[in-house]
């Protein structure tokens, strides 16, 4: 009887013992978790929004001492200055992954720069008064022009080879200029043209050649850029 109350405590304590032995660890399984919910734009966007506000708390716990007059050593003192320096660089690399974030969702919807070519007019021999307008693309483009201020758009303007150099230089100027009125007029900025009068074109002299007698519109459209001012 003796030996079983003896052995009896012990095997309850091994049993006890047993039940308490911790669970094995997973370090690799945690990590990648962690590491999962700092991954990319967003996560690193938050991770460094986090850090800022736990270098601003320090900053500011010391803050509210020396206004109330309480004595801080000077190692605390850097160690306040550097935990605000520290704030303000978590801060900046939380918006700067955040529009990189931003970026990525509504890249698709930016303005990409491109340009789109049309023939606007068509000239007669010698003549800066078209006898072929394309109306709607014109209207278009000025109402176009109109509503993005930042927009541009190229005017070229072509001739054949039949004159002299200069007085087809002259004539491509004046049809550039036909056209630009045009644009003005539908409500165009005259600052957002850029006129580009090619002159006579290349090719045997005084060769009547429709294709050279036109005007070509090229539209630009800005690149639209997410936090312009993030540096």
């Amino acid at each position: 009887m003796n030996k079983q109350c003896v052995y009896l405590p012990i095997a309850v304590l091994v049993t006890a013992l047993a039940a308490c032995t911790p669970p094995a660890k997973d370090v690799p399984g945690l990590t990648s978790g962690i590491d999962a919910a700092t991954a990319g734009h967003y996560g690193q966007s938050i991770y460094h929004e986090e850090l800022a506000e736990k270098k601003l708390d320090k900053a500011n716990h010391v803050l509210k001492h020396w206004k109330k007059d309480y004595y801080w050593n000077i190692d605390e003192r850097q160690k306040a200055l550097d935990a605000a320096a520290d704030a303000a660089k978590h801060r900046l690399a939380s918006e700067k992954e955040m529009c990189l974030w931003l970026t990525s969702v509504h890249g698709h919807n930016h303005h990409q720069s491109e340009a789109s070519h049309h023939t606007a007019a068509y000239f007669k021999t010698g003549g800066a008064v078209p006898y072929k307008v394309d109306d709607h693309n014109i209207s278009m483009l000025g109402q176009y022009l109109q509503s993005q201020p930042d927009a541009t758009a190229e005017v070229i303007a072509y001739t054949d080879t039949v004159g002299s150099a200069n007085s087809n230089q002259t004539l491509s100027e004046r049809r550039a200029a036909t056209v630009s009125q045009m644009l003005v007029e539908h409500g165009a900025k005259m600052e957002q043209l850029h006129v580009n009068a090619m002159g006579k074109a290349d090719g045997p002299d005084n060769t009547p050649d429709q294709q050279h007698r036109i005007v070509e519109i090229s539209t630009i459209h800005p690149i639209y850029k997410d936090c312009p001012d993030l540096k």
